[in-house]
């Protein structure tokens, strides 16, 4: 007889998620039974109870299906915990004890049992006091406290060593896209960087080598960032956008009314530095550049990063205007006390009736809040554009938030996966790599509420990013309506940060992301339906050629 759980007679849940849902309902009702004037007997039920739903969760079946869910996985623990609490309020201290000790056989979590108030009465057991010891494993094993104490001038080589050396086997051990970069020899890699971080006299010299490593295995979501005492010398620029547009590298914004007389939009940069334009961006900043595609390179070269330096060196820009003539200029990078800020999450009815919408970023709820602001007026529109192409990411979460305003359907996200690394299975078969699929988002259950119908629109590009291209594959999953644009930038997952030596930061894509169909986008981008990219001419007249080729496709 299957062990899998039944919602209802007849018709068993065969989702982790749905598993999850169900057991996560009875457990909460189990919490909602007891408070703190219970009798013992509804205690005694309630630990029944909680004992029920544990052997639910160790049947072969359902521990199967947790194999493959955080979450489902997790609820073990969430059952034994609060099951401890109420043996012990029971004065049944060796089950309380027993439950604590069961619940760290699938993981040592930081909880501090021995700060919370339900636990006191085992401050003084020997078998409590390695409860918590385990609980603080994690933490000791994994923080680097040690390495990353304070920011200093200059790191021992000791430290140097050991930074590379954490990088180096967080990536071997957790990195999921190598199969990216199929000819890096990442062992070969480590013994290269050895002497250049040996050799590296200061830590800015340290993380000037740092920072030329995670470009090597071509991600994203893979960086290192020096200590904070140093992003003034790397990361100050000039209220300037550029961007490389047909081939030219172009400003596309000045958001700083003292530069507007000095640099132009459309002005196209020929030299920075006396360096030829481009071969000052492959010489000073494509080196630094983590992506995970060539147009992410592209923006992240051209645009994020190709005036930023240091904030005490002005820029020396070479331009050519829509005259054709060339002028030369310097701009500070730091100091502008008039610097604009653009309008976020911009909303306006165009011609026709057709609503546009931009979902600036992912960061917070406020594109969901600005979208439901809007949504009287979406709802009476003919057609409705979503532009994205400025949203570098955030929560995946509130993109499907807005998507549920767009279809009766389920909501799908992308299937994720994580390395499964078994030593075991290493040492008695050699060495591979195991993967496993993640629970994640099977398919969310609508809202019932009301959703728009009329033709959708969602604008793209390689500034699209992250948790903004989650956002471009449910949607396309969903086949509710036109990408319009460029390819997006192709990289999203989940980044484990941690810190180094001299206080910087690191971080390494760990979970691997696909449609659920199994097509990739990481790594090449979320594909438009119809191509449409700005050109020089549109930056010099303030055309907008996507939304153009949008509405066009939408009156069609």
């Amino acid at each position: 007889m299957s062990s899998i759980a039944m919602a209802a007679p007849g018709k068993p849940l065969e989702r982790a998620g749905d598993q999850k849902a169900y057991l996560q309902g009875k457990r909460n009702a189990v919490q909602d039974s007891i408070n703190e004037s219970s009798t013992p007997g509804q205690l005694r039920a309630a630990a029944a109870r909680f004992e029920g739903i544990i052997a639910e969760l160790d049947q072969p079946a359902m521990r199967d299906l947790a194999n493959g869910s955080t979450y489902l996985r997790a609820e073990r623990l969430n059952n034994l915990i609060p099951l401890a609490e109420v043996y012990l309020r029971l004065g049944m201290k060796d089950q309380a004890l027993e439950a604590l000790e069961q619940s760290q056989r699938s993981s040592w979590l930081p909880v501090p049992f021995d700060q919370a108030p339900a636990f006191e009465g085992l401050r003084n057991e020997p078998r409590f006091a390695a409860i918590n010891a385990r609980a603080r494993l994690g933490t000791t094993m994994f923080d680097t406290p040690t390495l990353a104490a304070g920011d200093k001038e200059k790191l021992s080589v000791e430290e140097r060593i050991a930074g590379l050396s954490l990088f180096w086997h967080e990536a071997r051990q957790h990195f999921v896209y190598f199969d990216h970069v199929p000819d890096l020899d990442w062992n070969k890699v480590y013994l290269d960087y050895l002497p250049k971080v040996m050799a590296a006299q200061t830590t800015r010299d340290y993380y000037e080598v740092l920072m030329r490593l995670a470009p090597l295995l071509q991600d994203g979501h893979t960086n290192i960032y020096p200590p904070e005492a140093l992003t003034s010398k790397y990361y100050s620029r000039p209220p300037i956008r550029t961007a490389l547009v047909e081939d030219k590298v172009v400003v596309v914004q000045v958001r700083s009314p003292s530069l507007e007389n000095i640099v132009k939009v459309g002005d196209e940069i020929v030299a920075i530095d006396g360096l030829a334009v481009k071969a000052y961006a492959q010489q000073n900043v494509a080196p630094f550049v983590s992506s995970s595609t060539p147009q992410d390179k592209i923006v992240r070269t051209y645009t994020y990063q190709l005036l930023a330096g240091d904030a005490a060196k002005p820029v020396h820009l070479s331009l050519v205007g829509a005259d054709g003539v060339q002028r030369d200029t310097s701009v500070r990078r730091s100091g502008y006390q008039d610097v604009g800020k653009s309008p976020e999450f911009e909303f306006k009815l165009l011609k026709d009736n057709v609503a546009y919408i931009a979902l600036d970023h992912f960061e917070s709820d406020a594109g969901v809040r600005a979208f439901e602001k809007a949504w009287p007026a979406i709802q009476k529109a003919a057609a409705l554009v979503i532009d994205v192409r400025n949203n570098g990411g955030g929560s995946t979460g509130f993109g499907h938030q807005i998507l549920r305003h767009l279809s009766n359907q389920p909501v799908r996200g992308s299937a994720s996966y994580v390395r499964l690394d078994d030593p075991v299975m290493r040492a008695q078969h050699g060495n591979s790599v195991h993967w496993l699929r993640l629970d994640g988002d099977a398919g969310e259950h609508p809202r019932n509420a009301q959703v728009f119908t009329g033709p959708v629109a969602v604008l793209a590009g390689p500034r699209s990013f992250s948790a903004a291209e989650d956002f471009l594959v449910a949607f396309d999953q969903l086949q509710r309506g036109l990408i319009v644009g460029e390819a997006s930038g192709g990289s999203s997952g989940q980044p484990l940060s941690f810190e180094l030596p001299g206080g910087g930061m690191a971080r390494i894509c760990v979970k691997r992301d696909t449609y659920q169909d199994g097509r990739e986008f990481v790594g090449k981008g979320v594909m438009p339906h119809i191509e449409a990219r700005p050109t020089l001419q549109s930056v010099r007249t303030g055309e907008d050629p996507v939304l153009a080729a949008a509405l066009s496709a939408l009156a069609r």
